[in-house]
């Protein structure tokens, strides 16, 4: 086995573990977060069905850390790497370091795992040594997490907490701001999964405005653009006025920020420029109110899910009309031919 190759080629899909992480973490948030929510319609009645609901609440929004560090590394050591995952990412909530703990420990384990199993051993062992080997990889990152990464984690998400459910309505807004400037400005790239990542794991703290000012963002560059396109249609050509006919409803319906790819594509400075606005005017609005949304949906489900519906409408109209006129005054001042683009098209 090449050690140092092995471990560079884990290393270097880091970002796919995480994201194969994150896609399976997410529906047993989903549905913790949809039941938990619908629970708070019983709050105080005692039949059985609201119960059923909150517990299936508490279960969802308990285990969806532990879900996603099993996860993290299956994608690094596939199958035998999730038992070790799972039981590494429940280890990181009780020693307090929460979704970074079982983040990196997701990463370790899969890692130690992956590296365990290749070691070579007479055929009469080889056969067992599957099995064996997790509870080997486990072990070892379980004294990591326990007395080397768990305890500074946990002081860090202890302070992150404290500083999240402290910060109050001005402190709140500039969060918003800046959640709005990394989701603006690469319409669902790595920048805007990092502001979603982060405002997911300030659940595992029972802090959910974070999720609530990204769910107000999310659909602001895709409407904003398309209402430019109505308001000054000859600043755009056919296909991108064509196009933002269609996408709007399904920007709605769907709550994608990347349906917003195919309008700024062409005249990617400009386009980025008013998206960023639009964002930090309604991350900076949804923050200030503290809007919340306590389940990680996009599109219509979301509607049903804030605490504050007209916090949640007023800023995302404030934030689509500043990108659309954002974008048309930057475009009315550009050289752009909108003619000459025209004919390029129809000639492709």
């Amino acid at each position: 086995m090449n050690f140092i190759k092995e471990s560079k080629d884990i290393f270097k899909d880091t970002g796919l573990h995480l994201r194969t992480g994150i896609s399976y973490m997410l529906p047993v948030l989903l549905i913790g977060g949809f039941f938990g929510s619908v629970a708070v319609l019983g709050k105080g009645s005692e039949a059985q069905i609201w119960v059923m609901f909150s517990t299936i609440g508490e279960i969802g929004l308990k285990y969806f850390v532990p879900v996603m560090s099993a996860y993290i590394a299956y994608s690094i050591a596939d199958t035998p790497g999730i038992a070790p995952g799972f039981i590494i990412g429940i280890l990181a909530q009780q020693t307090d370091s929460g979704y970074l703990g079982a983040l990196f420990g997701g990463i370790l384990v899969g890692y130690a795992t992956f590296m365990v199993l290749k070691i070579k051993l007479p055929e009469i062992l080889q056969s067992t040594w599957g099995m064996i080997a997790p509870v080997f990889s486990t072990l070892l990152v379980a004294l990591m997490v326990v007395f080397i990464i768990g305890p500074p984690l946990a002081k860090l998400m202890e302070e992150i907490g404290k500083g999240l459910h402290s910060l109050g309505s001005k402190g709140n807004a500039g969060l918003g701001a800046v959640m709005g400037v990394l989701g603006g400005v690469d319409y669902g790239g790595p920048l805007s999964k990092t502001q979603s990542t982060f405002a997911t794991a300030a659940m595992d703290l029972r802090s959910f405005i974070p999720l609530g000012i990204t769910g107000a963002f999310v659909t602001v560059p895709p409407l904003g653009l398309c209402l430019a396109t109505f308001l000054k249609p000859k600043l755009y050509t056919k296909t991108e006025r064509k196009y933002a006919k269609s996408s709007w409803v399904y920007t709605l319906v769907a709550g994608f920020t990347e349906i917003a790819i195919p309008l700024a594509a062409n005249d990617i400075i400009r386009c980025t420029v008013a998206t960023v606005c639009g964002c930090v005017v309604t991350g900076s609005i949804a923050g200030f109110f503290a809007l919340e949304l306590y389940t990680p949906v996009l599109g219509i489900p979301q509607w049903f899910f804030y605490n504050k519906p007209l916090v949640y409408w007023g800023s995302l109209l404030a934030g689509v009309i500043t990108t659309a006129f954002v974008v048309n005054f930057l475009k009315s001042v550009s050289n752009r031919d909108i003619a000459a683009m025209d004919r390029e098209e129809e000639n492709k």
